[in-house]
């Protein structure tokens, strides 16, 4: 598993600031995107993200969507994870992508922003999508094997599937075949509660495992990653 990242910035957020990593391009960025983070938190895999969009010139900026609580590692039991997911603040973090997104559209990465998308992995694809549905400011949202239906819980008063008419901005979702987190049937709703967003598109990859875009993983998928990755080059070259 890779490294816990080291922010260099801080993002203000809901009743106080939230640690970030921003990477920037060479020049204007064309769009600026939000990344949050997977389940696994700020690691050096979501710092390599976001270099490799400021190579495409976009700028990234990485939310610590756990607000320097300590998250879960691959290596602790299931039930550590499972934990985290239900205790976790949806409310809390919806706010704080919101708070992110009017510092980044207040010129906080030091520059004009471009566009804003939001680009969420895991945990991080559902407060991305979330971002869609409650803030007309975004530009886009691309959710990378997000949840967006499970049983509600007291720290989940809304459930992302819910929200999902909402959605008016373009949007991308990449999900894996084989994946127990989400079934058929979850990205089967999700493509009926975007049915009116005629920007929204789903791309699903049936050889492939949950987070196999991330290379510090055993799921890693080599020929799906590539796909999915030139899917959200596409996707922002086309907010640009």
């Amino acid at each position: 598993m890779s490294a816990m990242l080291s922010p260099n910035v801080m993002i203000p957020a809901t009743g106080g600031e939230m640690a970030g990593f921003l990477a920037l391009p060479g020049s204007p960025p064309r769009t600026t995107v939000l990344i949050a983070v997977e389940l696994w938190g700020m690691t050096r895999h979501m710092q390599e993200v976001a270099e490799r969009l400021a190579g495409a010139g976009h700028a990234a900026l990485v939310m610590d969507l756990f607000r320097g609580a300590r998250p879960p590692a691959p290596q602790d039991p299931p039930e550590c994870w499972a934990a985290t997911f239900e205790e976790f603040d949806d409310v809390r973090a919806t706010r704080d992508c919101r708070c992110a997104l009017s510092w980044v559209l207040a010129g906080g990465v030091g520059r004009m922003p471009g566009p804003v998308a939001a680009w969420g992995f895991c945990m991080g694809g559902r407060f991305a999508h979330n971002l869609a549905a409650f803030d007309l400011r975004l530009a886009g949202a691309i959710n990378f094997y997000g949840r967006i239906n499970f049983p509600r819980m007291a720290a989940k008063p809304f459930l992302p599937i819910e929200v999902t008419p909402m959605i008016e901005c373009p949007y991308l979702g990449v999900f894996a075949g084989a994946d127990p987190l989400i079934p058929p049937a979850d990205v089967a709703a999700l493509r009926a509660g975007l049915a009116g967003n005629p920007h929204a598109r789903i791309k699903e990859h049936p050889e492939a495992r949950h987070a196999f875009f991330n290379d510090h993983r055993d799921t890693y998928h080599p020929q799906a990653a590539s796909c999915a990755w030139a899917s959200v080059t596409t996707f922002l070259d086309e907010l640009a």
